[in-house]
């Protein structure tokens, strides 16, 4: 057999079926995905982490942030969600307990829930390998979206998408993380680990799975969050407001990524 996607071929077997509400790429039969293709060719890769956010907060924090983020996107401008990626890249530095690694470092042990570690290279091997899968099976562009930011996630990310690109120049990848999608002069455009901004976004998002007292009483009640602003501040509002500006700060990236990459084609 041939070892391309042919879709003349898939097009003689599988008809399109309409676009549905759902955008997830779990939940799509194969009809109504090739018809989400046929219209916006463009795939979403949530990418989070399994970690401490608080003891306030649930641990899948970034994960959740991003996939919302891109279904919303999705809804507003076309495209699909692929399965969110729970590993990520993290710093080792010294807080003054010794070296530790991403959020251990403040507490200077390892903090349970924080299940995302992995080797770089492998790292950027799965998220690469991931890419290619959605760029050869009919999709034109793929938007790596991260809840999960330090700079280190940056750069590794910066490699996934030179790694994608074509020998022509052509960018089929590209990268952001979640508060970078709201305009350059929006004054709520910043982000913490789990302190007034994360904690207001999931008071939005996932309400139900916040304990703002689970903090209380202890002494190191910050423990591994890390912020301008107290997570004492949040609000659903807030969260509401930063998530309606990221969502829309996303449709806008991937339309014109999108349009540039099918003009240049």
């Amino acid at each position: 057999m041939k070892k391309y996607y042919e879709a003349d071929k898939v097009a003689q077997e599988v008809p399109f079926e309409p676009i549905p509400e759902e955008t997830r790429a779990l939940y799509l039969r194969p009809g109504e995905l090739l018809a989400i293709q046929e219209r916006f060719p463009v795939a979403y890769l949530p990418l989070g982490t399994l970690e401490w956010h608080g003891r306030h907060n649930p641990l899948g924090v970034d994960a959740i942030k991003a996939e919302r983020l891109c279904m919303e996107a999705a809804k507003l401008a076309g495209g699909v969600v692929m399965p969110a990626i729970h590993f990520a890249a993290d710093a080792y530095w010294d807080a003054g307990f010794g070296i530790g690694y991403g959020m251990d470092a403040t507490a200077g042990y390892a903090l349970p829930g924080s299940f995302y570690g992995i080797e770089t290279s492998l790292f950027v091997s799965l998220v690469v390998n991931a890419c290619r899968n959605y760029l050869n099976r009919g999709f034109k562009l793929v938007v790596l979206v991260s809840g999960h930011n330090p700079s280190i996630q940056q750069n590794v990310l910066d490699e996934v998408c030179y790694a994608c690109k074509t020998d022509e120049g052509a960018e089929p990848v590209c990268f952001t993380m979640d508060y970078l999608l709201m305009e350059p002069d929006d004054p709520l455009r910043a982000s913490d680990h789990a302190a007034c901004i994360e904690t207001s976004m999931m008071l939005y998002l996932n309400g139900e799975r916040v304990n703002m007292g689970a903090n209380a009483g202890h002494v190191r009640e910050h423990l591994g969050v890390g912020g301008a602003r107290p997570y004492s501040e949040a609000t659903a509002e807030e969260g509401e407001i930063r998530f309606a500006r990221q969502a829309a700060g996303l449709a806008k990236l991937a339309s014109g990524r999108l349009g540039k990459l099918l003009n240049t084609n």
